[in-house]
């Protein structure tokens, strides 16, 4: 899924794509009314959107988006305001649901998935099947054989990601966006990840046909 940012707070929508993209999210990022109404427009998803940009901008944004586009896409508005008013007017403004600042980014992933599966009817059961294995996307558990297995977060983060990319080639970088998006290329060692994949391997080698390809790429096999 799409999802498209428009918050002034560079560093916070950066943080939030990065996270965004660690749970399967695309999106985009705007700084201003003016910088996402003149770029080619791609309709998103679910529109996260700053209520405390310069000026009455977000009321442009809101009403770009509802009239002009004439788009139904779940909004949800952030914001410094705490007052009452503020959060009932935005609501009446077509929004979904709002989120006051400071907030956790994990309560926005969660605030994201509980709009989008109200309005496009997902299931909240969402898993990932591969041989004896089921894997839970929402709760972030895997189990065999209906039982489950207890991994750290960092080796359930890149189970998740393996599944979603079965048979393709995946870069120690691609990894390392992935699953330590938190931080930079040049802070995660080769260390921190083969530790992550040798635990991983401890614990579901036998089915799991996690292959090396010159300790640089990783495939996950699966017989077709």
């Amino acid at each position: 899924m799409y999802i498209t940012i428009i918050e002034d707070e560079k560093l916070l929508s950066k943080n939030i794509a990065k996270r965004l993209k660690k749970q399967w999210f695309n999106s985009s990022i705007y700084d201003s009314y003016n910088n996402f109404i003149n770029s080619e427009f791609i309709k998103p998803d679910l529109f996260i959107i700053d209520l405390s940009l310069w000026d009455w901008s977000w009321f442009d944004i809101i009403n770009f988006i509802r009239n002009r586009k004439n788009l139904d896409t779940p909004i949800i508005i952030t914001t410094a305001y705490n007052d009452l008013e503020k959060k009932l007017y935005g609501l009446n403004l077509w929004a979904d649901d709002y989120l006051t600042k400071p907030y956790s980014i994990e309560e926005l992933i969660a605030r994201i998935k509980v709009v989008i599966r109200r309005t496009y009817k997902i299931s909240n059961n969402s898993k990932l099947k591969y041989k004896n294995f089921v894997y839970n996307i929402d709760k972030q558990i895997i189990e065999k054989n209906n039982k489950e297995i207890l991994l750290a977060n960092k080796e359930i983060s890149l189970v998740e990601f393996l599944l979603y990319n079965k048979w393709k080639i995946i870069s120690k970088e691609d990894i390392i966006k992935t699953v330590w998006w938190e931080r930079d290329l040049l802070n995660v060692s080769d260390n921190n990840i083969m530790v992550v994949i040798s635990n991983i391997r401890k614990k579901l080698w036998k089915d799991f046909n996690l292959q090396t390809i010159k300790n640089k790429w990783y495939i996950l096999k699966e017989e077709k």
